[in-house]
């Protein structure tokens, strides 16, 4: 049976956080490591990501932690300059993924906090994506199998008639248990051609 949609995971498949921390602990003295301890701590991060917390009482839990930590320092600084950005997309793979459009309906699944929305706007592809299954909206998060369940519900199509890309091999490993096809993303390359094995392109 043919490949009826194909989903993509956002971050570190379409969205590149290279520069995310660049000037942190240049500029406010913050180690890299704790910060990013602190930031995606699993205690912090995950009731953002299961919708239980919004984008902003996350961002603002974090930011008192790392206030009351680094006293001495500029922590509220340092919190509002990494939340200002946004990332960058990678151009590749959102060619990609136009390519994917032109055969047959697109969508994402992301792990993500309710700013997801905000980000896709800003980027400009909001309306690219067919379907977007944000994990803060349903209240699980991948590789929980029911996380794939619900987005062949939302697309309507069959477990066999859905591909999948994610940068972690143990989400993809969750859909292909289910019957999809996967790829593990590395780059675009490989993602084009995995979607040419496919049938896809």
């Amino acid at each position: 049976m043919p490949i009826k949609c194909v989903f993509f995971d956002f971050d570190d498949v379409l969205r590149s956080w290279e520069y995310q921390l660049d000037g942190i602990e240049e500029n406010f003295g913050i180690p890299l490591q704790v910060f990013r301890d602190v930031a995606f701590a699993p205690e912090n991060l995950d009731a953002a990501i299961t919708g239980v917390i919004t984008d902003e009482e996350w961002r603002t839990g974090v930011c008192s932690i790392l206030v009351a930590r680094f006293p001495e320092l500029d922590a509220r600084g340092a919190w509002d300059t990494w939340s200002s950005r946004t990332g960058e997309l990678i151009p590749e793979t959102l060619e990609v993924i136009h390519e994917c459009k032109s055969k047959v309906p697109i969508g994402m699944i992301s792990n993500a906090t309710s700013r997801l929305p905000r980000d896709l706007k800003y980027h400009g592809i909001f309306e690219l994506f067919n379907y977007v299954i944000n994990t803060s909206e349903i209240g699980i998060t991948k590789p929980n199998p029911e996380v794939y369940v619900h987005a062949t519900s939302v697309a309507g199509v069959e477990p066999h008639e859905a591909f999948f890309t994610d940068d972690k091999a143990e989400n993809v490993d969750a859909a292909v248990k289910l019957g999809w096809s996967g790829h593990v993303f590395k780059n675009a390359d490989g993602l084009r051609a995995a979607l040419i094995e496919a049938e896809v392109l």
